[in-house]
C-alpha cells in the first residue's frame, strides 16, 4: 500500500466507522440480494457483540477508515467476514492487502485454512477469490429457503 494508506488492527472507538463503512460498502446490494444482506441490520451493538468473538483490520487513508475486515476462528478455519473498502477506494489492492494480512496472522496462529462466504448472484466476488486461491467448499443455504444463497470457500494455508 502507498504511504497515504495504513493498515492496523481495529481499535474501540473505531466501531462507529466501522459500521458506517460495511453499510456503505453493502449498499449497492440493497434490493439485489434475497435474502438481503445482513449489512443492512447492522448497528452499533451488533458489531460491538461480533467484534466480542472477531477480530479485525482497518484501512484508513489519510487517518480516515475507509476498509474494514473482520475475522475469527470457526473450527480449524480462519472464517473471514465483512470485508469492507468505500467505493471511492476500491481497485487499489486495499481488499486483498487486508485479506494478506488476514493469512498472515491465520498462518502464524496455527489455522489450516481461511473460509469465506459470497452470496450466489456476486459471480465478480466469487471469480475474484478464486484467483487468489480459494476454491469452493459447499453451498450454503439460508435459514427459510429451499435452494442455496451463497458459496463458502476456502483455500488451504498448509
Amino acid at each position: 500500500m502507498m504511504n497515504k494508506y495504513q493498515l492496523r488492527d481495529y481499535r474501540e472507538a473505531d466501531i462507529p466507522t466501522i459500521l458506517s463503512v460495511i453499510k456503505t460498502a453493502f449498499a449497492e446490494y440493497r434490493g439485489v440480494l434475497d435474502p438481503p444482506s445482513s449489512a443492512e441490520a447492522k448497528t452499533l451493538s451488533i458489531i460491538r457483540e461480533e467484534l466480542a468473538n472477531a477480530d479485525a483490520l482497518v484501512t484508513t487513508f489519510l487517518n480516515e477508515i475507509i476498509g474494514c475486515v473482520f475475522y475469527r476462528r470457526r473450527g480449524e478455519s480462519c472464517y473471514i467476514d465483512r470485508l469492507s473498502v468505500l467505493p471511492a477506494h476500491r481497485n487499489q489492492g486495499l481488499a486483498r492487502t487486508m485479506l494478506d494480512e488476514v493469512e498472515h496472522r491465520a498462518k502464524t496462529d496455527g489455522y489450516k485454512t481461511l473460509t469465506l462466504s459470497v452470496r450466489l448472484p456476486l459471480k465478480k466476488q466469487q471469480a475474484y477469490y478464486r484467483r487468489i486461491g480459494y476454491e469452493f467448499l459447499k453451498y450454503y443455504t439460508h435459514e427459510g429457503y429451499s435452494e442455496p444463497t451463497e458459496i463458502v470457500l476456502q483455500k488451504s494455508l498448509g
